[in-house]
């Protein structure tokens, strides 16, 4: 025997769905001679059945909430796999992955700065910049700008140097210039290029 349709779902869905609530389904016989709203005699069954509900919605929402953050949760296990070098067997496809490095490409590229000498009147010598690239894709162009700081806390000089084509999973050297003054330095990525991330 076929269920008979009625809307989206078929009867015999309806009927599944109702008992796993805990709500009783009227029989076909029902439906003729029962009005669609309940009577006031029937005033138990109306809370006890709005009680299920008030219980059913929160859950229904707090699933919708875990869902949408498990699935969120997919971009940040991609994420931290970059960070820590480590392949993610769980990173779904190569689009995605491209999409997060670009997303957060200036978290992810790093750069550092060696142990450097400075004078106490002021003077930095030997000063070598390293710019970190952990992703799987190339870059073709890293600006870092170098800060030299004076003892007081003052800026004394500024620099932009360009590292060019660091490839992935390496890093990149470069020596900066001595300065006459300066204690300390600051360094920082202002921009970066790469053409298999679309930058």
């Amino acid at each position: 025997m076929q269920p008979v349709k009625q809307g989206y779902f078929l009867i015999r869905e309806k009927r599944l769905f109702l008992f796993l609530l805990g709500i009783s389904y009227p029989e076909k016989s029902d439906f003729m001679t029962k009005p669609g709203i309940l009577d006031k005699k029937d005033d138990t069954t109306t809370s006890k059945r709005s009680l299920r509900w008030i219980i059913l919605i929160p859950f229904i929402i707090v699933l919708g909430v875990l869902a949408a953050v498990v699935r969120g949760g997919e971009s940040t296990d991609t994420l931290s796999a970059l960070k820590s070098g480590k392949p993610n067997p769980a990173a779904a496809t190569d689009a995605k992955v491209i999409k997060v490095v670009h997303d957060n490409i200036m978290g992810l590229v790093k750069v550092e700065s060696n142990d450097y000498e400075y004078k106490s009147l002021g003077g930095i010598s030997g000063l070598k910049i390293t710019v970190i690239n952990p992703t799987d894709y190339m870059l073709n162009r890293v600006r870092v700008k170098v800060t030299y700081i004076k003892a007081n806390g003052g800026i004394y000089d500024t620099k932009m140097k360009d590292f060019y084509g660091i490839r992935p999973k390496s890093a990149e050297t470069l020596k900066m210039p001595d300065s006459k003054r300066g204690t300390s330095v600051k360094y920082e990525i202002i921009t970066i290029k790469s053409k298999d991330l679309g930058l």
